[in-house]
């Protein structure tokens, strides 16, 4: 059996080395759905609490990545901006490959798969960044 759960959060990236517009820090809205699978329910008739998979995801990534700026590791922009920020609010994530969606959704997936307890499997998470456009990652993509 499998349930899932939505999550919503603003992001700002860009794709250094990006022949295009991509190459320009810019935001998104991004959607995170995280599949979870168990082969049977517990005493109460559920795979996990909604509430509980909430907390993990937030615990796990959401806190990090909502209202930040993702970049690759080697991006010129982050030193400027940590140079810059001093006191400033500005929260910069830095991963080791270029933040794209199917960058961010394989991490999500790592994330969350730790987090996990016992007996629960995480099958799939997709990562939409545009309404029409997303990414999907399973156990066997990690």
């Amino acid at each position: 059996m499998k349930v899932s759960r939505s999550f919503e959060f603003d992001a700002a990236h860009r794709v250094l080395g990006h022949p295009g517009r991509c190459a320009s820090l810019h935001g998104h809205r991004y959607r995170l759905q995280v599949v979870v699978e168990a082969a049977g329910l517990d005493t109460l008739g559920m795979l996990i609490d909604f509430g509980a998979l909430k907390r993990i995801v937030e615990e796990r990534l959401l806190r990090r990545w909502d209202h930040a700026a993702l970049f690759r590791y080697d991006d010129p922009l982050v030193l400027a901006i940590r140079q810059a920020q001093s006191n400033s609010p500005e929260r910069v994530i830095t991963l080791p490959e270029n933040p794209t969606a199917e960058v961010m959704a394989r991490t999500a997936f790592l994330e969350i798969a730790k987090a996990l307890p016992d007996g629960l499997r995480l099958a799939e998470v997709t990562l939409w960044e545009t309404p029409n456009s997303s990414a999907s990652v399973g156990p066997a993509d990690v």
